[in-house]
């Protein structure tokens, strides 16, 4: 009986550090200290409405990250966010909700408020499932075994999804980030 239970421990023990392993490695590969630009396409569904578009992330910290796509590049740093819609020419400033979940903070492993399961092995990639109970949200993260992301799918809905899938990633050679700078564009303040 105590051989059991010892047996039983120690495999818990191995699936716990296991998923503690696949979190730190995903981790230091997102915040690594020179940055982290990654290629993505971005599959998004809404009930009947299906839109795919091909966008660029720049990661220098959990909280300064921009995503440029061909319609608009969304800039956050500290809680402040600005988004320029490109075919208006508009600049948008807000300030980020404490407790709002974004795919940035599953991006940059701030698992704060999400329920992680194991991790799943499939060929040299792994798979995590994952409920943020407070949302309702669930989904996965696959990554290669070394921590860099492959796949990130967000379900917030019946039927309402994104899936974020990376063409490319490597660390460092930040370039929109540091270029953003919207000329002559329409300047909306939404902060109160």
């Amino acid at each position: 009986m105590n051989l059991i239970l010892i047996y039983t421990v120690l495999l818990i023990s191995g699936l716990m550090a296991q998923s503690d392993q696949w979190k730190q490695k995903f981790i230091i590969a997102m915040n690594a200290k020179e940055g982290v630009s990654i290629s993505v396409k971005i599959e998004q569904t809404q009930f009947d409405k299906k839109s795919i578009e091909l966008g660029q992330i720049e990661i220098i910290s959990k909280d300064n990250y921009l995503l440029d796509l061909p319609s608009e590049t969304i800039l956050a740093s500290g809680n402040i966010i600005k988004t320029w819609n490109k075919s208006m020419n508009q600049l948008i400033i807000d300030q980020s909700i404490d407790g709002d979940l974004t795919i940035f903070d599953l991006l940059t492993g701030d698992f704060d408020d999400i329920l992680l399961k194991e991790p799943k092995q499939a060929g040299e990639n792994l798979s995590v499932n994952f409920n943020v109970p407070k949302m309702g949200y669930s989904g996965y993260i696959k990554t290669n075994k070394n921590g860099e992301p492959l796949e990130i799918k967000v379900s917030y809905g019946h039927n309402q999804f994104l899936i974020l899938s990376v063409i490319n990633y490597q660390k460092g050679d930040l370039k929109l980030i540091k270029k953003f700078n919207p000329i002559n564009a329409e300047v909306i303040d939404l902060r109160e």
